[in-house]
């Protein structure tokens, strides 16, 4: 448990994922797993679009929900086109032991 109360989820080795964004799924909930660019860092970005729950699908460099046409970055999940908007997204620890844990609650 970490020190929210939550279980962290065991996401495997990062030599599992051979391309990013990398589809994951997580208690029940599409995730993409990402590079932030940030020390070599990972997170977790939520497959569901903020505002009609729509797919979230890779196109090209960005996220695009098929429903409205919202796009958002694949490093930090922020909305290009519409101000304020963000996917959900978890916190990723690579620790001392080589593996990836989703850590907290979305946020």
């Amino acid at each position: 448990m970490n020190e929210r109360g939550n279980l962290d989820a065991d996401l495997g080795k990062p030599e599992d994922y051979t391309d990013f964004p990398a589809s994951v799924e997580l208690d029940g909930a599409p995730y993409w797993l990402v590079l932030t660019g940030e020390d070599n860092g990972y997170r977790l970005l939520s497959a569901l679009c903020p505002h009609a729950g729509g797919e979230v699908r890779v196109y090209e460099n960005i996220f695009i929900c098929p429903l409205h046409y919202w796009t958002f970055s694949q490093t930090d999940g922020a909305c290009t086109n519409v101000p304020d908007e963000r996917l959900m997204q978890r916190r990723v620890e690579l620790r001392a032991d080589g593996r990836l844990y989703a850590v907290g609650a979305d946020f």
